[in-house]
């Protein structure tokens, strides 16, 4: 009987040393779990910004995140897109929309038209340090190569960001709108649009659609042919104007 007993309580105190050392592990894999919880920074979802995601890290690396797009509002009734298209970085361009998309063009009114072009972002952000440069806006019609195309078309310098300007429109019709924004890193997003012009009237009647004591810029303007001694814009401006060239029935886009 002695014997019986004995051998029950050593079968207990053995079932209890068990459970004492399965419950010791599970805390101590969850105290760690939850350390390196800690030091990864925890989530179950890595939600990654185009380039704003590393600003947030504990990392000494700062800089602006590229916007998404660009807004053109058009005064007095419409607003625009101009779509980031391409990058330009190390001399290599890389396409980042889909060509076979289709655009839908925003309307312009006037020749001598009030713009203003403001960046989009995924999260709110205060870029004061974004520059916009290469305004490039040309007609899309059935010229023999695509250097005949570019001489008809104005490229644009100085261009204010969040602020209205005048730009003095070259045609009407659908023609395309394609801004170079350079960031800090010595790459240049490639943003582009269409908008269709149904301009009134001649277009020496600015004086009737300008106050006089008004502070408003008229952006400066020279042949978009100048874009010949800058390959990757001059490349990447082909591709996007030949395309949708093509997507029109224009065929000659040489």
């Amino acid at each position: 009987m002695m014997n019986l007993l004995f051998g029950r309580k050593k079968s207990t105190l053995l079932i209890l040393s068990y459970f004492i050392v399965v419950i010791s592990a599970l805390f101590y894999v969850n105290i760690e779990y939850l350390n390196i919880q800690k030091v990864l920074g925890s989530s179950n979802s890595v939600k990654l910004d185009t380039a704003s995601h590393l600003a947030k890290e504990d990392h000494p690396i700062f800089f602006e995140p590229l916007p998404t797009n660009i807004s053109v509002a058009v005064e007095p009734k419409d607003t625009g897109t101009l779509y980031l298209s391409a990058l330009i970085s190390d001399g290599k361009i890389k396409l980042t929309r889909d060509l076979n998309d289709e655009l839908f063009p925003f309307q312009t009114t006037n020749w001598y038209q009030l713009v203003t072009l403001a960046p989009n972002y995924f999260e709110t952000a205060n870029n004061t340090v974004l520059e916009f440069d290469n305004l490039i806006v040309g007609k899309l019609d059935d010229f023999d190569n695509f250097d005949d195309l570019l001489s008809q078309a104005q490229l644009y310098s100085d261009v204010p960001v969040n602020r209205t300007f005048i730009l003095d429109l070259p045609h009407k019709d659908v023609s395309f709108m394609q801004l170079q924004i350079p960031f800090p890193n010595g790459t240049s997003g490639i943003y582009y649009g269409l908008f269709d012009g149904n301009q009134k009237g001649d277009r020496s009647d600015i004086n009737l659609h300008l106050n006089p004591q008004s502070t408003l810029k008229i952006l400066d303007s020279d042949s978009a042919i100048d874009v010949q001694t800058n390959e990757q814009l001059y490349n990447v401006t082909k591709t996007l104007a030949c395309n949708d060239l093509y997507k029109l029935g224009y065929e000659k886009c040489q």
